[in-house]
């Protein structure tokens, strides 16, 4: 299973998105590997018109839904302290993203370099699969 983060959903709803990251998208909801937990459903929802809503819930039906428990706020905070204490920053729910990744021990797929800054400058034990 991989955690398909906003980043790479949008990329796959957009009509014109970046066609590398709609293609690893599909492979992973063919072979139903695809994942999204709550602050990425969150994310996605509050972003689209009211027109995209029931395309955004209709992707989101193809992948598995990983819920965001009481172990992902416990992990989070954990994960924002150590940033903090590291002088990274980054938005919050990029923080609870990769809570669940660690927790769930599975990689994200993203097109997003906050992950690369939480794991690099961060020193977060994060698994990517990322885009240019």
């Amino acid at each position: 299973m991989i955690l398909i983060d906003t980043s790479a959903w949008i990329e796959l709803l957009r009509k014109h998105g970046d066609a590398e990251v709609k293609a690893c998208v599909a492979r992973y909801l063919s072979i139903e590997e695809a994942a999204f937990t709550c602050p990425i459903r969150f994310e996605l929802l509050s972003g689209a018109k009211d027109a995209e809503r029931a395309s955004v819930e209709e992707a989101l039906s193809f992948g598995h839904h990983v819920p965001f428990t009481e172990a992902h706020w416990a992990k989070a905070a954990e994960v924002e302290r150590s940033l903090r204490a590291r002088g990274v920053t980054v938005p919050r729910d990029d923080v609870f993203v990769a809570a669940v990744a660690m927790e769930s021990r599975v990689a994200i797929l993203c097109k997003d370099g906050h992950f690369d800054l939480m794991r690099d400058r961060g020193q977060l034990p994060l698994k990517l699969e990322q885009f240019a």
